[in-house]
């Protein structure tokens, strides 16, 4: 007779290796990975942002929400940021944003390299939720341009 840690040994890497022989979208849907698009405008409506930023400042910003196609209100959001790093040519600063939707709240962690006033895309994470996105994860990018910020984000749950 097999001993049962042996048993469950051989169940999971028998599991492994049939997930891992399946299509793609039969993996993903075996392993619960539902990923939704999430594409957003956000408008800046205040920021709390220094003229000129030292290393060491943080300042909050807030956002209405609109979907990318139609421009319908989605929602709202806020940002807080901190600065990582100043020169004379960049600013390095480390974000964690709130985006409150109908269907419930993400937060999303990013770290962004301005040059000048240039526009700049990131990637951003997701770091949680609440409401339907409880268990939300997963990534997208960031798109600043003066205030606006373009959101394209991958939600997996």
């Amino acid at each position: 007779m097999i001993p049962s840690a042996v048993r469950g040994i051989v169940t999971t890497a028998a599991l492994a290796t049939a997930l891992t022989l399946l299509p793609p979208s039969v993996a993903g849907a075996a392993a619960g990975g539902d990923i939704e698009k999430v594409d957003l405008l956000g408008v800046t409506v205040v920021s709390t942002k220094p003229h000129r930023v030292e290393p060491g400042d943080s300042w909050k910003t807030r956002l209405k929400l609109y979907t990318e196609k139609g421009k319908k209100y989605a929602g709202n959001g806020t940002s807080r940021c901190d600065t990582v790093r100043v020169t004379a040519s960049k600013l390095v600063v480390q974000c964690t944003r709130v985006l409150r939707l109908k269907k419930g709240s993400l937060v999303l962690s990013d770290q962004v390299t301005h040059k000048g006033r240039a526009t700049v895309t990131a990637k951003t994470a997701i770091v949680g939720g609440t409401g339907s996105y409880h268990s939300a994860y997963g990534q997208g990018t960031l798109t600043l341009a003066g205030p606006l910020l373009h959101f394209k984000l991958r939600v997996d749950e």
